[in-house]
């Protein structure tokens, strides 16, 4: 899971605009940084050197004490700040640290033995004035803000670590809004398409389609593709219901046509022979008519079916007897095991159906003498139905195709069988209304395994 998610194209495309970013931003500061001139020597501010003069005698006059206190209790209009440093240790004494940080750097780098002013992007430093504190020699100077401090004048007094997260996160937080407004619509699209592979032709891609660019454009021919395969599958469902509904009446009619027939033939052999056979083969064109119906009807299915409790052993012995004909006929013999308490929620008709269609088929190509095994388990919160025949089994290369309408496999399971290549057909769109899967496999012992998984909990 973490590996597709890892390469999908949201994080694809936010990992390569955030590295971009990041690297913009990394030799954009470099090369500021090299070409930057933080301060610059400027004419001395004679107004700012009375203020200074002024202060130096203040603090002369001030009892000895620590250096901090005295710069606390100076009396400072707001845009002023005192700097004192000792020239023998370096060491730079503030009264507020915050603004002032890039000024100490700067005395502890630089020496000043003469009155000099000295300009700052946000501060005036003039200085510096002898003053005699505890017997010691110190140099004052004085600060004066230039103008209020700017955005980039707060950033700058932040630590290092924090300046450097600040990019870093408005970065990540465009990066990931960028890639996230590329990829949404394409998110939209390949869910869009998942759902229509699962069979729903009216889904359609809404918001993408308000775009103005490639992506826009991709979801406007999406839409139109859609709106074509739903009108070529509805039109061809129609047609398979329509022509199946109309060949009914007909077929009925054909039905007691050769009903009467036989009740007024005398004995002959040769007309019974023939009559019987015309019977087989309306009764298989019936059988074919209602199949393509149901095949219809199931996958025009979208409307809400009603599901009960269903006990599944109960429904399987049921089957099992309705088929119990056919297997005396062949001499098969049916093993079923299902515990007797499962149950689950289902269309108990159209699971019936289904069921039905995969036990005949096992029944139908299995020889003579041979076995079918029905088991029925549970698995966490599904049920798993096997249905295993004893026949030829299937190549394995058209196992896929055995659940499409009409598709019949050459040898064993041809037309001599008398299907009519619909029933796994219609097992499969019963088992997908109930939300569950079906699948075939060969039997390592011969034959075929057929597959259910079914929720034991589902809602209509």
């Amino acid at each position: 899971m973490i590996k597709k998610r890892l390469s999908s194209i949201a994080v694809k495309l936010f990992l390569s605009f955030w590295l971009i970013t990041l690297l913009s931003i990394t030799i954009t500061r470099f090369i500021s940084n090299q070409l930057e001139q933080e301060s610059i020597i400027a004419p001395i501010h004679h107004g700012d050197l009375r203020q200074l003069h002024y202060a130096s005698q203040r603090l002369s006059t001030r009892p000895a004490t620590n250096i901090k206190v005295l710069l606390n209790k100076l009396p400072t209009p707001h845009d002023i700040d005192f700097v004192i440093k000792d020239p023998k240790s370096q060491q730079v004494f503030l009264n507020r640290t915050r603004h002032l940080r890039g000024i100490k750097d700067y005395l502890n780098k630089n020496e000043l033995t003469h009155q000099t002013t000295v300009q700052f992007p946000f501060v005036r430093l003039t200085g510096p004035e002898l003053i005699i504190l505890n017997n010691h020699s110190y140099q004052l100077f004085i600060a004066h803000k230039t103008r209020p401090p700017a955005i980039g004048s707060i950033i700058m007094q932040l630590p290092v670590w924090l300046r450097y997260c600040i990019p870093l996160v408005v970065s990540l937080l465009l990066c990931w809004l960028l890639a996230r407004t590329l990829t949404k619509p394409l998110i939209a699209i390949k869910q869009a398409a998942t759902d229509i592979g699962n069979g729903n032709y009216q889904v359609r891609v809404a918001h993408a389609v308000k775009r103005n660019d490639e992506i826009g454009e991709m979801a406007n021919s999406f839409n139109q593709m859609a709106e074509k395969l739903d009108a070529n599958i509805s039109a061809h469902q129609r047609l398979l219901a329509d022509v199946s509904h109309e060949l009914r009446s007909p077929m009925t009619r054909l039905q007691m046509a050769l009903g009467l027939i036989q009740q007024a033939s005398t004995d002959n052999p040769t007309i019974d022979k023939h009559l019987n056979r015309c019977e087989q083969e309306v009764t298989q064109l019936d059988k074919l008519i209602t199949n393509i119906l149901s095949l219809s009807r199931l996958e025009n299915s979208f409307q809400q079916l009603a599901f009960t409790r269903v006990m599944l052993n109960e429904l399987l012995h049921k089957i099992v007897t309705d088929n119990d004909y056919l297997v005396s006929e062949k001499s098969i013999h049916i093993k079923l095991n299902c515990p007797e308490q499962l149950m689950l929620n289902a269309n108990e008709t159209l699971l019936y159906s289904a069921l039905n269609n995969i036990v005949g088929n096992a029944i139908k190509y299995t020889h003579s003498q041979g076995t079918i095994d029905i088991n029925a388990t549970t698995n966490n919160d599904n049920i798993v139905i096997t249905i295993a025949d004893s026949g030829v089994g299937v190549p394995e290369q058209q196992l896929p195709l055995l659940f499409h309408p009409f598709y019949r496999v050459s040898d064993a399971r041809d037309r001599d069988s008398g299907g009519t290549g619909l029933g796994l057909a219609i097992a499969k769109q019963a088992i997908e209304l109930h939300h569950g899967q079906i699948r075939a496999e060969n039997n390592h012992s011969g034959g075929l395994i057929i597959t259910l998984e079914l929720p034991t909990k589902l809602t209509n």
